[in-house]
């Protein structure tokens, strides 16, 4: 390989300084750490082509991460760019690596692309793992307010205090900086070895909580996801996870951070907040045992991505006359996300690229065009696109985010919505550090330190992690069988609890909690099922009184969170066309619920009438044009597809223009070219990515063998509790969702006074 006596190894990525990167080009190293996206940069400069040329293996770290993602269709067209490079050449070696990848076949098929083969290795040494699950709820499912939070608080605390250094993993970088708060307030004299880590902090202040952590320095980190890859440390023992990470191979990789010595083993704990996550982490924790891996599922045909593409692939061969088209074509359906890809796909991201499509090339070509055709081959349309495609690389959108200054220290970054939401003198948390707001500015804020005050926990607008569809089945199956146990076979609460030990491995009060709730619910309904679609219907209001009268419908359906939604739009856009209004919705991974007014009241064939598979996805399509869904997605595919670039040479573009931007191109090209496919993938990408529309239309093709029921019920029942509380809290009343289940369970417990199962 000519490597002599020494191996260079060179790091590019996009913080990589100025002279660091001259440096790197004028002598390549034998090995680059790099990103995708700095990776397509580099495929764009002539100047990295001959050691791009004679590049032999391509490395994919953590190949899971990337394949279902645009970051991922976006590396594997680089991957087919950099093949192209070396013509003539023995074909690049690409080689996969992932701990927690099913199917291999299809994955190994992306990596590889085109119709090349692929070696599959399944390594059998892996280390053991341990997994348990915590839980503050002893026999009593629903404890009083605030008690839930207090002793997830000092049980963390007290196992942290024996442990050398763990990690602490939120689903959101909320609660994050919500349990790094309490976890300071619990252990005082170990709060400065706790510290919070998310992507909304500094890249500096994250840097340093890292190098600390590999120091050995911090007992523990209280991270969302920005810790799941590639910190393998030994000093780390124990992984805890608030809640499910809502699949098994999250779950896995989260794990696998810890026992990372020798002879050691990972160990990983679930700590369940309440009755259904406690059911959840019990089921999440027997899959993980089982390694019951989740399918990935590959982005199909990303438009935007192409896009930015093809004006890299015209950029890099503009000095050899451009790409032919039908190479260009080609070598995107060689990547595996694009092999469906169709010729006339194609030719509309052609002329998009042209002069930004049919409906805005008459008049703005120069502003909007990024290529040129000649004999067939495409070629920048001028020396600006290059200046402008460079910073713009990448599937990574901007946010409207405001950073925060901590002195001339920066912090992090908060969404713009909070720092509005408050005033000069408020304390809020970032970082673990409470904060006061000082001052705020043009994109920045300006804090100081603040002590003995009850600060606000900042909210980011993150996409909540919906239940994978593996979990939420397994779920089911559980649900099913106590039910099965408990109603059809007569099996006595002692029993049932003794089965959940033995075959759950939950603890002893813990399982007569489970029994408990499954009790509860029957009470007055029915335990939601495998085979049975079960709503229940509670009237809340006085008819001809103060309060206006709401018809809660609860639909048990157990199948994830983001198909919930994409059910619930399709019954709500049918419900407005059948008997007019609008329904206010509520969704969780379990379910949904529509409150309506009593003259959009349905009976149960009614409901029926509305569960039918026919024009389902026309429905959902009509339905998001009314919403702000597609619009918002339009943000991101535009800046991707390089019709609204983030930044400019040498700057960034302030957020306000850039939504403004997208504001205007939405409603130009959705009144006059709603075919323009920017538009089409800002669609695709809001009804197979943000909503999962594929298990929603399997669920209404099978809803007609489903055993319905709808019972109305005194009040609401425990399988609805939190679907309830969910809609309490995104009402905006001060009433928190813990003080919600606390007077739910309250006047449940009142209208069941009589029921032979409480005594009556």
């Amino acid at each position: 390989m000519g490597l002599g006596k020494a191996i260079r190894i060179g790091l590019r990525t996009g913080d990589t300084k100025a002279a660091e990167r001259a440096k790197l080009r004028r002598r390549p190293p034998h090995l680059l750490l790099t990103t995708p996206e700095t990776l397509a940069i580099l495929l764009a400069q002539p100047a990295w082509g001959e050691a791009l040329r004679s590049c032999e293996f391509a490395v994919i770290d953590e190949l899971h991460a990337l394949a279902e993602n645009k970051r991922g269709a976006h590396l594997a067209v680089s991957l087919e760019r950099l093949e192209r490079l070396r013509r003539g050449r023995r074909g690049l070696c690409r080689i996969g690596l992932s701990a927690t990848v099913a199917p291999m076949a299809e994955v190994g098929r992306f990596l590889a692309g085109g119709r090349r083969k692929c070696h599959l290795l399944e390594a059998s040494g892996a280390r053991d793992s341990i997994v348990e699950v915590l839980t503050p709820l002893r026999r009593e499912p629903y404890p009083p307010a605030g008690y839930t939070g207090a002793r997830v608080m000092d049980d963390l605390a007290r196992l942290i205090a024996a442990k050398r250094t763990v990690l602490v993993f939120c689903n959101t970088r909320s609660g994050a900086e919500r349990i790094a708060l309490g976890l300071k307030a619990a252990l005082p004299k170990q709060a400065h070895l706790i510290e919070a880590h998310h992507s909304s902090l500094d890249r500096d202040l994250r840097l340093e909580v890292e190098d600390r952590l590999k120091a050995g320095e911090l007992r523990a980190v209280v991270c969302s996801t920005s810790l799941e890859l590639g910190i393998d440390i030994g000093s780390i023992d124990t992984v805890f996870m608030i809640s499910t990470p809502k699949g098994i191979n999250r779950t896995l990789q989260r794990i696998g951070r810890s026992g990372h010595s020798i002879h050691q083993q990972s160990h990983g704990i679930l700590v369940a907040t309440n009755i259904n996550d406690l059911i959840e982490c019990t089921v999440c924790a027997h899959m993980v045992k089982a390694r019951q891996l989740d399918p990935v599922r590959i982005m199909q045909k990303p438009g935007d991505v192409a896009a930015q593409h093809l004006v890299g692939m015209a950029l890099a061969e503009a000095d050899g006359g451009g790409i032919g088209k039908a190479e260009a074509f080609a070598l995107l359906r060689r990547a595996h996300p694009f092999r469906a890809l169709t010729k006339p796909e194609f030719e509309r991201l052609v002329e998009y690229l042209r002069g930004g499509g049919r409906s805005l090339e008459k008049q703005y070509t120069e502003a909007f065009g990024k290529i040129r055709e000649e004999g067939g081959r495409l070629l920048p349309a001028s020396a600006r696109v290059a200046r402008d495609y460079l910073p713009n690389v990448g599937t990574i959108h901007a946010e409207g985010m405001v950073t925060v200054y901590l002195g001339r220290r920066k912090l992090g970054a908060v969404e713009e919505g909070f720092i509005k939401g408050i005033n000069i003198g408020d304390v809020f948390v970032l970082g673990g550090r409470i904060v006061e707001l000082v001052e705020t500015g043009v994109a920045e804020a300006k804090v100081r330190e603040a002590r003995r005050r009850s600060p606000t926990v900042p909210q980011w607008n993150a996409n909540k992690m919906p239940l994978s569809s593996g979990l939420a089945r397994e779920v089911t199956a559980f649900r099913t069988e106590l039910d099965r146990r408990l109603v059809a076979l007569g099996e006595s609460p002692a029993e049932l609890a003794d089965w959940l030990v033995e075959e759950w491995l939950v603890s002893a009060t813990n399982a007569q909690a489970i029994v408990r709730h499954f009790q509860n619910q029957l009470a007055f309904s029915e335990i939601p099922t495998a085979g049975k679609m079960l709503i229940e219907l509670f009237r809340d209001g006085d008819a001809g009184g103060e309060r206006e009268e709401r018809y809660h419908y609860f639909f048990h359906t157990l199948i994830g969170r983001s198909a919930n939604d994409a059910l619930s739009r399709i019954l709500s856009w049918r419900l407005k066309n059948a008997v007019g209004g609008n329904a206010l919705v509520t969704l969780d991974d379990y379910g949904f619920l529509m409150s309506l007014r009593p003259f959009q009241a349905m009976a149960l064939r009614d409901w029926r009438n509305l569960f039918h598979p026919a024009e389902a996805e026309d429905d959902l399509r009509a339905a998001l044009r009314e919403s702000n869904l597609v619009k918002w997605n339009f943000r991101g595919v535009a800046q991707t597809g390089l019709m609204v670039p983030r930044n400019l040479p040498g700057e960034r573009r302030p957020l306000r223009q850039l939504r403004w931007s997208a504001e205007i191109l939405f409603k130009v090209l959705e009144q006059h070219e709603p075919d323009h496919p920017l538009l089409g993938e800002a669609m695709r990408e809001a009804m197979h990515t943000f909503l999962d529309t594929g298990s929603a239309l399997r669920f209404l093709g099978e809803a007609g063998s489903l055993d319905w029921t709808l019972r109305e019920v005194p009040a609401v029942t425990p399988f609805a509790f939190g679907l309830y509380a969910s809609k309490i809290r995104e009402g905006m009343m001060m009433e928190s969702p813990e003080e919600a289940i606390e007077r739910l369970y309250a006047e449940f417990q009142k209208k069941a006074a009589g029921h032979p199962l409480f005594g009556g």
